[in-house]
Parts: C-alpha cells; structure tokens; sequence
C-alpha cells in the first residue's frame, strides 16, 4: 500500500497537464480569432477609406439599378415612318418624357394643370388619382424626378387608330404621407426605380371625343372614296385631293401607367 501512496499524485499531474493543454490550445484559438478579428477590421477601414475618397454616398450604395425597358423603336420605328413620313421621333419622345414627368408632378401638387398636354381621357385618370388621395387625406411625392432612357415598345393600327406606346425608365423619390405630414408609405432617403408606358394616339380633330373619332375616322380619301395607302398621306395618290387641309391630323396622349 506504501508503494501506491504517489500514485494520486501522478493522476493530479497528468490531470493538469491535460487542463493546461486544453487552455493553451483555447488560448490558442483565441489569439487566432483576435488576429482575424483584427485583420478584418483593418480591411473594413480600408473600404471605408476607399469608399469615403472616392465621394460615393449612402444614397448612391442604397440606390437600386435603373429598370430595363422594352425598347424596339429600331424595329417599329421604319414602319411609322412608312405610314407617318413627317413623323418627327425625337419631337414625339420628348413630348412623351413631358407628359410623364407632368403627370407624376400635377399627382404630387394635387393639381391637374401641370399636365404638359393629353385628351380629356388622360386629365380624367389624373383627376381621378387625385380625387381619390384627397378623399384619403393623403399626399403622394414624387421628387427628383430623372427619366433614364425612353423607346418605342409598341405600335397598334386598327380601325384607323393608331398607337405609340413610349416605355420609359425612371427614378424618383417616392413616398406618401397624410396631411399631418406623417409617412405612410415610401422611402424619402433612397431612390426608387420604376418604368411607365406613355401611350400617344394619331387622330383627325384634337377637339373630337375618342369614342367618335374611333367611329368616325376612316383611311379613304374623303373626295373618291380610294384607300389611303399611308395614314399620314397629305394627298389621295389617285384623284390628288389634299387630305391634310381637310383633316386636322395630330398626335397626342392618352394614358400613363406603371409597369410593374
């Protein structure tokens, strides 16, 4: 039994060791965790340095990419010219860029005479837009208006009428709050991208009522009777009767919407 007396002993001992080992190795991890810790902070300071001389803002990392948009105008663009060759693109693109970005500014001031210009089709959907937020006591912004690119998307004939339909993409900010000035909705921070389609109409009389004109246009020559090969034709190509001094043919608006 005397000879055994060390023997706890020595289980003590292998027992520290073992603690000892499993501390050095945490301190280990620990010490190599910091490093890392450490490294990846010098690598956040370096970026926040990068991006700090590089003059990029927070709006501008929030900010999301612009919307594509579903151009094909060099494909349709040939076509209009064909039936329209006094069809100025780049008059009628910045026209519809005009009536959008109206639009949305006559929503946000609640007052439909900004509207550049647009049928009586048009003005009622704005009117009934604001109508509605005023019934809601509400007011939706849109600020910082910014129009990144328009394209033809689509051109419709049928039964004389004939439509264009703009696509555009944009940013703005958006956001709607109540009269007491508390938002409801949007973001006022950071930019929000969207696109609309602007559609823009060929008709006879600006004055006309669309239901009528839709009824009453027709592509024959008002003298003989033949067909109009081209819808902006200025002349019957068989008996020469002027067709532009009898019909006061012009383009305008009918519709704005969101592309979701």
């Amino acid at each position: 039994m005397t000879g055994l007396t060390w023997l706890p002993f020595v289980l003590w001992g292998i027992g520290g060791l073992v603690v000892a080992s499993i501390v050095v190795a945490i301190i280990k991890k620990i010490v190599h965790a910091s490093k890392d810790v450490i490294d990846m902070v010098g690598d956040a300071a370096e970026l926040y340095r990068a991006v700090k001389e590089s003059g990029v803002t927070k709006n501008d990392v929030l900010e999301q990419p612009p919307k594509s948009v579903s151009g094909v105008t060099g494909i349709i663009l040939p076509a209009i010219s064909r039936d329209f060759p006094d069809f100025d693109y780049n008059e009628a693109k910045a026209r519809a860029e005009a009536v959008l970005t109206t639009y949305l500014q006559a929503i946000a001031a609640q007052d439909p005479d900004i509207l550049s210009e647009g049928y009586d089709e048009l003005r009622t959907k704005l009117e009934n837009h604001i109508r509605e937020l005023r019934n809601y006591d509400r007011k939706e912004y849109f600020d910082s208006i910014k129009i990144h690119r328009t394209e033809i998307a689509q051109y419709n004939k049928s039964k004389g009428r004939c439509i264009i339909t703009f696509q555009s993409a944009i940013e703005y900010f958006h956001f709607v709050k109540d009269m007491d000035g508390k938002k409801i909705s949007g973001n006022e921070e950071v930019k929000e991208q969207s696109k609309y389609n602007v559609d823009m109409i060929y008709v006879q009389d600006r004055d006309a009522d669309l239901d009528n004109y839709q009824a009453g246009m027709g592509l024959n020559c008002p003298n003989c009777g033949a067909p109009l090969k081209m819808l902006g034709a200025k002349k019957c190509a068989y008996c020469g009767t002027p067709i532009v001094e009898l019909n006061i043919k012009s383009w305008n608006f009918s519709d704005v919407k969101e592309i979701k």
